[in-house]
Order: structure tokens, then sequence, then C-alpha cells
């Protein structure tokens, strides 16, 4: 099994800007995992970029972290209704040939 590369919580705060009170508001959400190891809590390195989103979605529309969920679900359900157009729209172009 591959071992799952960690950062603190402090040093994500301290880069991107943010209290890490935004991060703990963000877990209550279920927006993302917080793991706690010997008293320090930290975040899986490969969600980083996820979070990286989250904050700027946080930072460029001033949301709660309730309403960075609701953007997330809105921009998902966007992203499965475009896959469904192009597959409509590819099975359309198969019957027209």
């Amino acid at each position: 099994m591959k071992k799952t590369e960690m950062i603190t919580i402090q040093t994500f705060c301290t880069y991107h800007g943010v209290e890490d009170s935004l991060i703990y508001r963000l877990e209550e959400v279920g927006l993302i995992n917080v793991y706690e190891i010997e008293e320090q809590k930290y975040l899986e390195e490969d969600k980083l970029s996820e979070l990286e989103r989250l904050v700027r979605i946080y930072k460029d529309l001033g949301l709660s972290p309730e309403g960075i969920d609701v953007v997330v679900q809105l921009l998902e359900k966007i992203d499965r209704l475009q896959q469904e157009n192009n597959y409509l729209l590819q099975k359309i172009r198969r019957l027209d040939q």
C-alpha cells in the first residue's frame, strides 16, 4: 500500500493566508478530511489541489463553508450534465451518419 504524504494544517494555512478555523469548518461540512497524528493535525497532500480550490472559492466569493459546499455540488452537477450532453451529442451524430 502506498504511503500517504501529509502536510500540517499550520503549514497549509500559513502558505495560503487562511485561519485554521476555516479548515476545521470545511471538515465539519464534510468537504475535507483532517487527520490527527501524535497530537498534530494533518491534511493529505494528494488532496491539496481540491483544498486549494475550496480556499479560492472562499476568498474570491467570500462564502461560508456551507456556501462553498453548495457551489461545489452545483459545479459537480454542471460537470455531470456536460458529460451527459456530450454523450447524447455523440449518439445523435452517429445516428445522423
